[in-house]
């Protein structure tokens, strides 16, 4: 099966469009009830005369969002005789002199088939080299509408040829038959070009964003709403690494680190068990005196929101050893005796400079 695929904005920049914008997701046309928009396709070549071409799949949108009707004009040849001129399909579609109607006019000799676009045509009907098609998009709603992902499939080897003769009798590739046997082909072509296809799912850098959450549950990644898109594509890419270290001071600042971009400080027991007097008493009020605790201390800057710190709270219980105690700690950034507070970190010390009540200063919280 051969195809062809509009899944770059060039791929629509080639045709010529009125009313509409291109992306690589496809063709938006301005919202507003009664604003007509018009695209009409790059001209498609399968190389061979007299090709029959396929189907055409697309993402259509809502029957209530815009009607959208399409036309497919199929050709052996584009270029034809204007008098005693010679013209080509590519020069009418493309000029902006001319009318829409009187573009519609010019091609209606190519015509082969019109009707509203749906997420699936079947086109045995159309025969010839070249195919191009036109969409009249007409918005029934202010919202804009989006139309994408067209796919289009040709010189596909059709059941009939595997039949009796006998089943053969009725000519032409249009027949009831012939079309009811092509609704079966379309889904088992779709089947087996995703089981093709399905090796590039597997890769975290390729796959779709909807199949990244398919593939963080296979390894054990829970709650992967936390994640952004690149996050995960970047835990899914080095999962090995990371499990390796799941369970360790190390995987615990990893896994951290990813999540909030920056290093944390994490403070175990044995960190601090050996001091003793006032300085011992303050580390035992700062962190847990527990040999089964551990201290997690990230930058207010790092998870300023409240979502944000239970998210990472959550992070954290998924990785740590299951008999260990969490403490997180979010270092503020001021300076309090006895506190959380690192110099460098959480604080620095500046120069002293002279507060002055006047309507150009104010007194800093530090000051005061």
């Amino acid at each position: 099966m051969r195809y062809f695929l509009f899944n770059k904005v060039s791929d629509y920049q080639r045709g010529f469009g009125e009313h509409v914008s291109y992306t690589a997701e496809g063709i938006s046309a301005g919202g507003g009830y009664g604003k007509k928009a018009v695209f009409w396709s790059r001209i498609l070549d399968s190389t061979e005369e007299g090709n029959i071409w396929h189907r055409m799949t697309c993402r259509v949108p809502q029957t209530d969002q815009a009607l959208v009707k399409i036309s497919f004009y199929a050709s052996d040849e584009i270029s034809f005789q204007d008098g005693e001129q010679t013209r080509t399909i590519r020069e009418i579609l493309h000029s902006e002199e001319m009318s829409l109607a009187e573009k519609k006019g010019f091609c209606r000799p190519w015509l082969q088939k019109e009707e509203a676009l749906g997420a699936d045509i079947l086109l045995h009907s159309l025969t010839g080299r070249y195919l191009w098609f036109l969409l009249e998009i007409y918005p029934q709603t202010g919202e804009t509408v989006e139309i994408g992902n067209f796919a289009v499939f040709f010189q596909a080897e059709s059941w009939m040829n595997y039949l009796p003769e006998i089943y053969r009798r009725e000519m032409g590739n249009d027949s009831f038959l012939d079309r009811y046997l092509a609704v079966y082909q379309s889904i088992y072509d779709d089947i087996s070009r995703r089981m093709k296809e399905f090796v590039y799912h597997l890769d975290p850098q390729a796959a779709d964003p909807e199949f990244l959450q398919q593939l963080a549950s296979w390894i054990g990644i829970e709650e992967t709403y936390m994640w952004t898109e690149e996050q995960l594509r970047y835990l899914l890419g080095h999962a090995m690494e990371f499990y390796e270290a799941r369970g360790t001071r190390r995987g615990i600042e990893m896994f951290v680190e990813l999540y909030t971009g920056e290093l944390p400080f994490v403070i175990e027991w044995q960190d601090w068990e050996s001091f003793d007097g006032e300085y011992g008493r303050m580390l035992r009020n700062l962190y847990a005196d527990d040999p089964e605790s551990f201290t997690v201390l990230v930058r207010e800057e790092c998870i300023p929101t409240y979502k944000e710190h239970q998210a990472l709270l959550c992070v954290i219980e998924q990785i740590k050893p299951v008999q260990m105690e969490l403490h997180l700690i979010v270092l503020e950034p001021y300076i309090f005796a006895g506190g959380y507070s690192y110099l460098g970190v959480n604080s620095v010390l500046g120069q002293y400079e002279r507060s002055v009540l006047d309507a150009n200063s104010k007194l800093e919280f530090t000051t005061l």
